[in-house]
């Protein structure tokens, strides 16, 4: 899923009818593809009988999974609403984007002091919707991060602040800009925010990177829990030493490590590196290419952890 570009927005001509254009750099922002995976939750032996401690570390175990449950819930709902809110807001900041260049296009024909104050008017408008749709893309980006397990502790800080940050810049632009009417003021309002956020779009790709990993370390980190799971069960079946068996699991163990050194590569050379630089969005356009190894690693293991349970 992607989401639809915001479109380059231009402002409107200033003072003795002169059109000066404000051009606000695409901002080529795509939706977030991510696996909902539900956590592996291994049985456990009822308490013993007579065990003073066991009953309370049972419920409290309970407890804590319930909520932990809970939790993921009410994250997952808080995306939905948030996702269609986006769509709806896209949906009116685009309508707004075609009427803003109609009236520019008045503007051009007419050159009249009407023409400039609808102009204006247009501009305004279309800057505060803008701010809308930022906002609640900049929103599901950050929902995201804090959904995905599988990303490095400090790196999920790093950008949680810096999304934080911007989403209160964003709000505050918004509401100077529903303030303003001057011409002179809303086309500095919305140059300064350009100027401002020239990086937002880098910050987005940045953490769609982070986000393409975190998922893959998420399947890696459940694959390797299934892996112990199904060496129980098959060492429980007295199957485990049967030389298909054997072979089966050690192919599996073997992708399965691989796909471990190259997740443990990736991160450790992000944190190293990726520090203030914008290193990470260099990722983002040759994603496919530099993840492909980790998926192929991953698939092959998925694909014998089936066989093995075939076996």
């Amino acid at each position: 899923m992607r989401l639809f570009p915001l479109q380059e927005i231009d402002t409107y001509p200033k003072k003795r009818a002169h059109c000066k254009m404000i051009s606000m750099k695409k901002l080529v922002l795509f939706f977030l593809m991510f696996f909902v995976l539900v956590p592996c939750v291994q049985a456990q032996e009822p308490p013993v009988a007579g065990d003073s401690q066991a009953a309370p570390a049972a419920v409290e175990n309970s407890a804590l999974k319930t909520d932990l449950i809970w939790q993921r819930e009410r994250l997952d709902q808080e995306i939905i609403t948030v996702k269609a809110t986006y769509q709806s807001q896209l949906e009116t900041y685009l309508y707004q984007d075609k009427m803003y260049r109609i009236a520019y296009d008045q503007y051009k024909q007419l050159q009249t002091l009407v023409s400039i104050e609808d102009l204006n008017q247009k501009a305004k408008t279309l800057g505060i919707y803008r701010d809308d749709v930022l906002v609640s893309y900049l929103d599901l980006l950050r929902l995201n991060l804090v959904a995905t397990e599988g990303i490095e502790l400090s790196l999920k800080t790093k950008y949680l602040s810096q999304l934080e940050a911007t989403i209160a810049y964003v709000k505050n632009h918004k509401e100077i800009l529903k303030n303003l009417n001057e011409r002179d003021q809303v086309s500095e309002a919305l140059t300064t925010f350009t100027t401002d956020q020239k990086n937002v779009g880098k910050l987005a790709n940045e953490v769609l990177v982070l986000l393409s990993v975190g998922n893959l370390q998420m399947i890696y980190d459940k694959s390797v829990v299934l892996k112990k799971d199904i060496d129980v069960y098959l060492q429980e079946k007295g199957t485990l030493d049967l030389p298909e068996i054997d072979r089966a699991s050690f192919e599996t163990n073997r992708s399965l490590d691989s796909a471990k050194l190259k997740l443990d590569a990736f991160w450790t050379d992000i944190i190293d590196r990726g520090q203030g630089n914008w290193y990470l969005e260099k990722f983002y356009e040759d994603l496919p290419r530099t993840m492909n190894p980790i998926y192929v690693n991953l698939s092959q293991s998925i694909s014998y952890l089936n066989e093995l349970l075939s076996i």
